[in-house]
């Protein structure tokens, strides 16, 4: 057999070369210094997290304990600036101590597209009552913002003294499809002194739609105030479409209007061609002859019944004369009597003593009259 070939840098064996053990020491030391430094790391890490750990759980305990106090501290300082949310709310059953009222009133018929006001012109007024007079109202109250809506004609029919807030609220007239809201204008009032005025209020749509075919004006309280005020209502009253305002019925008429605009005389209807045909075509003119001789004119209406005649007549009295006077002298008596522009008395003077009419005794006024 061949000689085997001795294995490179010396001869055979098992024990390893002394050149190499200075190496592997070297080596053995290098590892295990970079053992004991990443045991030195580790330490230092894992006490920083330890020290981190620690301080966030200082900060949340801190944080925790002052929770209880800065809530109260929040809801103390909440309560102190709204100290009505503390009052018990009043019983729905009982009358509120509080309630809004209309001043004053509509016409009984008003138009569409027409700004809201009363008879004279004058905007509607509201305020704020309270039954309680010896109480002192909030400021609160008396600066509350508060709303203008349209309601049923037929909401609280019995006239009753108060009512429920949803029971008010579910007379509120909804606007019809394809004609848009009811009212418009500036709705949203804010009160001054417990008081306000509608100035901008406009219907756009007409109340014969309504069962009663009459609206009311209502006015509510927007803001929570934690005290119940109980709502303001109007009297019914009708919306007409404007184009029906030409032949309207005024409720004061004037001594020019033309006689059909008397209630129960229709535009060219019967009554009116009758006072025509009399030469009667003002309002002036019916009162002129109705004083000059009522049983004559009495006579041209003669269709009208009773009722329909009080009616008329009670209209047209309440015109305003004008200014102008007529006299007579009664020859033989030192008698004048006065007379206003549609010959009705006013007043007379006997030895230049001035005396108005009504305040004569009966029996003169009577013999005066005929």
């Amino acid at each position: 057999m061949p000689a085997k070939r001795p294995l490179e840098g010396g001869g055979g064996g098992d024990s390893p070369s002394p050149a190499r053990s200075p190496a592997l020491k070297k080596r053995c030391r290098s590892f295990d210094l970079e053992i004991r430094g990443f045991r030195h790391l580790e330490e230092m890490v894992t006490n920083c997290v330890q020290r981190v750990e620690a301080a966030v759980e200082s900060v949340i305990e801190s944080a925790i304990s002052r929770i209880p106090e800065v809530v109260t501290k929040a809801i103390t300082c909440y309560l102190s600036r709204a100290p009505s949310l503390c009052k018990p709310l009043v019983d729905q059953n009982q009358p509120p101590r509080y309630k809004l009222r209309f001043l004053n009133g509509l016409s009984n018929e008003i138009f569409t597209k027409k700004g809201i006001c009363t008879a004279n012109g004058d905007p509607l007024k509201i305020c704020l009552e309270e039954n309680n007079q010896q109480e002192n109202n909030s400021c609160r109250l008396l600066s509350a913002k508060i709303k203008i809506v349209v309601l049923d004609g037929d909401f609280n029919i019995d006239n009753k003294d108060c009512w429920t807030l949803e029971d008010f609220s579910r007379h509120i007239v909804r606007p019809r499809d394809k004609v848009g809201a009811v009212l418009t204008g500036e709705l949203e009032l804010s009160l001054k002194d417990g008081k306000a005025d509608l100035r901008d209020a406009t219907f756009i749509d007409n109340s014969k739609f309504m069962r009663s075919g009459k609206f009311r004006l209502g006015v509510m309280v927007v803001d929570e105030l934690g005290e119940r005020i109980l709502e303001g209502v109007t009297e019914p009253f009708t919306v007409k479409d404007r184009r029906g305002e030409g032949s309207r019925k005024h409720v004061i008429p004037s001594l020019d209007d033309d006689v059909w605009r008397l209630q129960k005389i229709s535009k060219d209807g019967v009554f009116h061609e009758a006072l025509k045909g009399s030469g009667i075509f003002s309002v002036k003119d019916f009162l002129t002859s109705y004083y000059k001789d009522e049983h004559t004119l009495r006579k041209v209406l003669n269709k009208a019944t009773k009722l329909v005649w009080t009616t008329i007549v009670d209209h047209a009295k309440k015109c305003v004369p004008g200014k102008e006077l007529y006299s007579f002298i009664v020859e033989g008596h030192d008698v004048v009597l006065f007379f206003n522009c549609f010959y009705r008395i006013v007043g007379i003077t006997s030895s230049d003593q001035y005396t108005p009419f009504k305040d004569l005794d009966k029996p003169m006024q009577v013999f005066l009259s005929y």
